[in-house]
């Protein structure tokens, strides 16, 4: 959570430095990433406190958690994190795609136009993230995405989280047979009213919102066939999908690009460090649309499945809000920004030092070290000796220990080509 904070701030302060249009952007949507990032770390961290805190007792304070604003709240940080994160990505794999295609060109400065253009660009992302997780929450679309209404303990009609089929059945036993005509949630509740007086207050109910369908608060990404959220769900993970699919396909071309280039580079030494800095990318490459792979393509499948009625995948929200979904938000603060190897890397050669210098510390006071002189010749000999042997093997080691961290890796992805922005 810290790392996410600083790599946000780093990036904010970096935007300054940049000398075209390409490169601005290209820090404006790693910004968006961390931020993205921060939002997730936010979301696992709260959730963390909330079920060590009331973990015990959750049974008992399940419908005011899932009625509670908070819950609604965790559910669209997780969601605009995810999507700030994931269309982000995307565009970046864009972005660095043109710079690596179109290098030779030479780069353009910064100019009003391009400034104008990159704003837009990230105004588009946040405003289209925002619409996906604050949607379901707006009351014009209770019909869609209200999951069921929670009752007061003192009214024992209905338990749990009632959903439309179960308040028609009991509408239709209370009034007599219905029209089977679709009744709104505005309506059922009319309903329901008219069958309590308010002698004792009425009926108290709360509504159970979209991210209430389960206690971790996450998007509710699994749904069942005639479930009427079921379009919009699914329209989210097409869209996510083809993301997806776009960052692949992108990555799989910057590495052609950059193979194809290195083999027209002289040969010798120069075409070597040039094959060490392409494997050294594709290697990157490979993480980033492994780690996509790993946080979408399976999710999806389980989400079909569960669709389909072939699984029932409701039990298993906690295991991907907290191991799946996240793996971007973890590894991207590695895949695209080094801060945090360089700060791994200084930290490492700081215990290095110190530890060389407690060594040889210790070698010199060992070898100062005076004998007794009230032992006897045969036991001054042993002494000597194991002292001998002791400081010989200390200075052994403080010679021959290796350096724990060499040089850090410092650039991103690094293109053998010149001012891709990346």
């Amino acid at each position: 959570q810290w790392y996410q904070r600083r790599v946000v701030i780093q990036n904010i302060i970096s935007i300054k430095k940049c000398s075209s249009v390409v490169s601005l952007l290209n820090k404006f949507l790693i910004m968006l990433i961390s931020l993205g990032d921060l939002l997730v770390g936010g979301y696992l961290l709260t959730i963390s406190i909330v079920d060590y805190i009331e973990g015990d007792l959750y049974c008992h304070k399940q419908k005011v958690w899932l009625t509670s604003k908070t819950c609604s709240l965790l559910g669209v940080l997780s969601t605009l994190g995810s999507q700030f994160s994931l269309f982000s990505m995307t565009l970046l794999s864009i972005v660095r795609m043109y710079g690596v295609k179109n290098s030779f060109g030479g780069s353009s400065g910064l100019s009003k136009i391009g400034v104008i253009r990159n704003i837009s660009i990230i105004f588009a992302v946040i405003v289209v993230s925002m619409a996906i997780a604050v949607v379901p929450l707006q009351p014009s679309f209770a019909d869609f995405f209200v999951n069921g209404h929670s009752y007061d303990s003192s009214i024992p009609l209905f338990a749990g989280f009632p959903d439309k089929s179960q308040h028609k059945n009991v509408l239709t036993a209370y009034y007599g047979r219905m029209k089977d005509r679709y009744l709104s949630w505005e309506v059922i509740i009319d309903l329901m009213k008219a069958m309590f007086t308010d002698k004792y207050n009425g009926l108290q109910y709360k509504k159970v919102n979209f991210y209430g369908n389960d206690g971790v608060c996450l998007f509710k990404y699994f749904v069942s066939s005639d479930d009427p959220q079921k379009d919009y769900v699914w329209a989210v993970l097409a869209i996510n999908f083809l993301c997806f699919t776009i960052i692949s396909t992108s990555y799989f071309v910057i590495g052609l690009i950059s193979a194809n280039s290195s083999k027209m580079l002289t040969i010798g030494q120069a075409n070597k460090m040039v094959s060490d800095r392409n494997r050294k990318m594709n290697r990157k490459i490979a993480v980033i649309i492994f780690t996509d792979f790993c946080c979408w393509v399976p999710f999806i499948i389980i989400c079909a499945l569960h669709t389909l009625g072939i699984i029932d995948a409701s039990p298993w929200y906690a295991l991907f809000s907290i191991v799946v979904l996240p793996i971007n938000s973890v590894i991207n603060p590695l895949l695209y920004d080094n801060t945090l190897t360089l700060t791994i890397s200084r930290i490492f050669s700081s215990i290095q030092g110190s530890s060389n210098a407690f060594i040889s510390k210790i070698s010199r006071i060992t070898s100062d070290t005076q004998l007794d002189p009230g032992l006897d010749n045969q036991e001054m000999g042993m002494v000597a000796g194991s002292e001998q042997q002791s400081t010989g093997t200390d200075d052994i080691q403080s010679r021959g220990k290796p350096g724990c961290v060499g040089d850090a890796d410092k650039g991103g992805i690094n293109f053998i080509l010149v001012d891709t922005g990346v």
